[in-house]
């Protein structure tokens, strides 16, 4: 018996690369009918992107795409048109992260879709929310990670490498993709209550920017009062105007690095990250287990 949560629902998905097939293959994960469309002839640009065996897809394409079907079309012709407003009608859900105006262009705006599938739930991706003054633009990871603020709070606060500096995770792409498809989830519920799709419409600036809270409450805080505790730059630096970088440091008041482990020098694993805790009992508890009790009768760390 098959008990996946989306069993029986099918998605058209419309996207490429990895913020929108981020969100399509958990849809995949979670039982739902997930078919790719694909450019003829060429199909996700990801297929042959850091390709190292001509015959087999790149590892980028297959871990974005799993457990989907694929099918190729295109949709600017009259026949492909066709082929895609059937799937609208018999799908729940329709997915697609193009250029801003490219659906519209193609006849499947949200307007055009739900004319065709009132029941359809049509999610989309873009670079910058509807509010912004850039909802017109591409965006790409990095793009949203420094708009977002998470590239100028990332790295080390001086010497040459004092510059922003993205993350390793993808906080624009695939974290988008999560965030869009918390949305979807929502409006299959809403749907059970009102009988039609909505539209569901998910920024990578925001997405990136709601990871980013606690670097906002790092700002909040640096408005209000002009420095922060929990950072190295204090009590002995002059804060700016903005949150500096930090490095490895935890950034809650708690203290936190990472530390060289024997053998260093030649294994790029040999590292740790310690962190110790506020509270008194398990400062003493932390203090005892290094072999360093003068810490706790120290004024320098006993406070």
């Amino acid at each position: 018996m098959n008990t996946a949560p989306l069993q029986g629902i099918k998605v058209v998905d419309f996207t490429e690369v990895q913020s929108g097939p981020s969100c399509t293959q958990m849809l995949a994960w979670l039982g739902a009918e997930v078919v790719k469309i694909e450019r003829p002839g060429v199909g996700d640009a990801t297929r042959k992107e850091l390709q190292f065996l001509p015959d087999e897809p790149s590892y980028y394409f297959l871990q974005l795409n799993s457990n989907k079907k694929s099918l190729a079309l295109d949709a600017k012709t009259p026949d492909g048109k066709e082929i895609l407003t059937k799937l609208i009608k018999e799908c729940d859900i329709f997915v697609e992260n193009l250029h801003p105006g490219a659906m519209d262009k193609l006849g499947f705006s949200w307007e055009a879709v739900h004319a065709l599938n009132p029941r359809c739930i049509y999610g989309t991706i873009k670079g910058f929310p509807l509010s912004s003054k850039y909802v017109n633009l591409k965006a790409y990871e990095p793009v949203a990670q420094v708009t977002a603020g998470a590239a100028s709070t990332t790295g080390w606060w001086q010497g040459p490498d004092n510059v922003p500096t993205q993350s390793g995770a993808a906080l624009g792409d695939s974290n988008s993709g999560m965030h869009l498809l918390i949305g979807l989830l929502t409006a299959l519920l809403q749907r059970e209550k009102t009988g039609v799709g909505s539209y569901v419409y998910q920024s990578m600036h925001n997405a990136c920017l709601n990871l980013c809270r606690i670097k906002t409450r790092d700002q909040l805080t640096l408005d209000r009062i002009g420095y922060l505790t929990q950072f190295p730059q204090y009590p002995n630096e002059k804060f700016g105007d903005f949150v500096p970088r930090s490095g490895n440091q935890e950034g809650s008041g708690v203290l936190g690095w990472t530390y060289k482990c024997k053998g260093w020098e030649t294994d790029p694993n040999a590292y740790v990250y310690v962190i110790l805790q506020r509270g008194a009992k398990e400062f003493e508890l932390a203090a005892k287990a290094l072999g360093f009790d003068d810490w706790l009768t120290n004024p320098d760390f006993n406070t």
